[in-house]
């Protein structure tokens, strides 16, 4: 067989490999959790037959053994399945799931569309195949990383309204008001003048797992957690036990809201310095630039000379 037709037949098979690693790979991380601890732990019983057995262990070791198989499960399984990648990126309600399913829907196909149109314009049949499976491929990853810039934006927009979050609701704890009470006028103020921000978003949405039957604190635990923010989880976490245990809280609230400045100007002076390191390439060839016009100039004054 020809050179010529063996290297885009190898191409396109490597690039329908990766095309169905990215679906199949994608779609069973979010089929991750007890499934896979039943494998781990290679069991053949049915779950009645596991239930049966833990209940007639009196000893507790088989209790012990599952509940250290899933903690390795958890660890093992750290990417976040699809549905906690749209709650990290404020992908709330069903109109924006369904714009971003339509999303994954559209893109491959207008990838496959546009890429074989470029390939058809080349000429070049042989390469339309390969060409259309790059698009298919660009297609299907462009969702999850428009997704991706979205958590990452989202964060960023976090850590600079948690701060003053915070301080409102140290505010409303020192005039008399409990953290459940202060939460909920901090969100109805938000409402009242449509200046929600992504922390107050959170709270309402941790307010709507307080009305499906959870406590304050097993809400602000769970959204924080679900969130995924480093400084966000450990705040929302603290207003949880400080709710729970009482004591001084607006001086607990007030060291809380200066600890996370604190982490936001650090986070802040992290990104100054990555900016100046990503800008000595820049300048390092506007220097080089300079520098051959002058080399140049020099050299046409030296043959002008001669």
């Amino acid at each position: 067989m020809d050179s010529s037709v063996i290297v885009p037949v190898v191409a396109g098979v490597i690039a329908v490999a990766a095309a169905l690693y990215l679906v199949i790979g994608r779609a069973s991380a979010s089929r991750r959790g007890f499934k896979g601890l039943m494998a781990a732990e290679q069991y053949s019983a049915s779950m009645a037959q596991l239930r049966r057995r833990i209940q007639d262990d009196e000893s507790g070791e088989e209790l012990d053994r599952l509940r250290q198989s899933l903690a390795k499960e958890k660890k093992k399984s750290k990417e976040p399945s699809l549905e906690e990648k749209l709650f990290r990126a404020g992908v709330f309600s069903a109109k924006q799931k369904a714009d971003f399913k339509r999303l994954q829907v559209m893109a491959p196909l207008i990838g496959v569309a546009l890429f074989a149109f470029l390939g058809r314009l080349l000429g070049n049949g042989q390469l339309l195949l390969l060409v259309s499976l790059i698009g298919l491929i660009l297609g299907l990853y462009l969702p999850f990383y428009v997704l991706a810039r979205r958590i990452q934006q989202r964060q960023d927009e976090i850590l600079f309204y948690l701060p003053l979050v915070l301080e409102q609701v140290s505010i409303g704890v020192s005039s008399s008001l409990d953290i459940g009470p202060c939460l909920v006028r901090i969100v109805q103020m938000a409402d009242e003048r449509d200046t929600h921000n992504p922390v107050t978003e959170l709270l309402r949405y941790a307010q709507f797992h307080i009305k499906s039957g959870a406590s304050l604190e097993e809400a602000l635990t769970d959204v924080g957690v679900l969130q995924g923010q480093h400084d966000l989880k450990h705040a929302f976490i603290a207003l949880s036990q400080v709710a729970k245990h009482g004591g001084e809280i607006s001086k607990q609230l007030q060291d809380l809201a200066d600890s996370v400045g604190s982490q936001r100007e650090a986070k802040i002076e992290e990104k100054i310095k990555k900016l100046e390191l990503a800008a000595t390439g820049p300048v390092a060839l506007v220097f080089f630039g300079y520098l051959v016009i002058l080399l140049i100039g020099f050299g046409l004054q030296i043959m002008t000379a001669m």
